[in-house]
């Protein structure tokens, strides 16, 4: 561990791989843009090139394991992730989901067909603790807006938390009944990520905690902020807390998941092998998957089973992948 926390310091210093692609001229809104051409991957010999090019497949989970609504089935998946087993590739799941720590992600992956070792999965609610303990090295309480998985990521390393679950205190407005909340003198961190318990009075509790400016804010991601989840029903994420807390506070975070890169650099340190040209990660969105696997210097395949659609891709072309799959199960044709 004191090995991955040396290598991810990296975070604090910029750093911008340079990624040589085929280049087409694209104008949108009156600028003119240097894009790349993506290949549509459709015929089976397309997907024979694709799956020979490469030895890691770094994959996105909701959107593409499973629908973005963190629970439906898509087709072939578990099928897809034997093959690429059986042709000896390394798997390496990469997600800014902060709902869940690596344990419930090795139970739900056999939920919906296939295995994956706890080493290989590369979450958010892991990359916090790390953050917290081994980088930043937080020695006084961490305030946390988060998840259970986030928690138990936290245990595993021993880090002295608080704030998961409902918040104790009454709600209020009245100035009066919020100076009488419990607060405590010792917080060296404020930690947002994915929180059902969300409320006025940790979004009080947090931006008062970071009015001391030696008090660290971190955040899993500011990408994700909503997803539909069924007809007319939209699901607000991660983003959405933080946002309401940067307005409250008046700090900006230290934000660890896609598309910056203490993910990948984490990875790395553990696969120090790990060669970028045969690499590729697979990914639903362009603004945490694309964007990510561009910043660090890989190659990057857009499936169409989750938040992105063509139209979208046609919107954005600063911002294109190296592939377009209409589904990851499609390697299986």
């Amino acid at each position: 561990m004191t090995s991955i926390a040396n290598h991810i310091c990296k975070l604090s210093r910029t750093r911008r791989v340079l990624h040589t692609f085929n280049k087409r001229l694209f104008c949108a809104d009156g600028i003119q843009y240097k894009a790349k051409i993506p290949q549509r991957l459709i015929h089976r010999h397309d997907f024979e090139r694709f799956l020979t090019s490469y030895d890691n497949f770094f994959l996105d989970c909701d959107g593409v394991l499973w629908q973005t609504d963190h629970v439906t089935p898509l087709g072939g998946i578990s099928q897809t992730i034997e093959l690429l087993h059986s042709l000896n590739k390394r798997l390496v799941y990469v997600t800014n989901n902060s709902m869940h720590g690596r344990s419930m992600y090795v139970k739900k992956f056999k939920k919906y067909g296939f295995e994956a070792a706890i080493e290989n999965i590369f979450g958010v609610a892991y990359a916090a603790a790390v953050y917290l303990k081994k980088v930043s090295k937080v020695t006084k309480k961490v305030y946390v807006l988060g998840s259970k998985g986030m928690v138990e990521e936290m245990d595993l390393l021993n880090i002295d938390h608080f704030g998961y679950g409902p918040d104790p205190d009454k709600p209020s407005w009245d100035p009066e009944e919020l100076l009488k909340m419990e607060f405590s003198d010792d917080v060296g961190a404020v930690l947002i990520g994915f929180d059902e318990f969300f409320n006025y009075n940790k979004i009080f509790k947090a931006a008062s905690y970071l009015t001391d400016n030696s008090c660290l804010y971190v955040a899993t991601n500011n990408i994700e902020s909503g997803v539909l989840i069924a007809p007319n029903r939209r699901q607000p994420l991660t983003a959405c807390l933080v946002t309401a807390v940067t307005a409250a506070s008046k700090r900006e975070p230290v934000v660890l998941g896609k598309p910056n890169t203490l993910l990948f650099d984490c990875i790395v340190e553990q696969y120090p092998s790990l060669v970028k040209n045969r690499t590729v990660f697979i990914g639903d969105s362009l603004k945490a998957d694309v964007a990510f696997a561009n910043n660090v210097g890989i190659d990057s395949a857009l499936v169409l089973t989750g938040s992105t659609t063509l139209e979208m891709l046609k919107a954005m072309p600063n911002l294109q992948p190296t592939y377009i799959l209409d589904s990851l199960a499609d390697l299986c044709k």
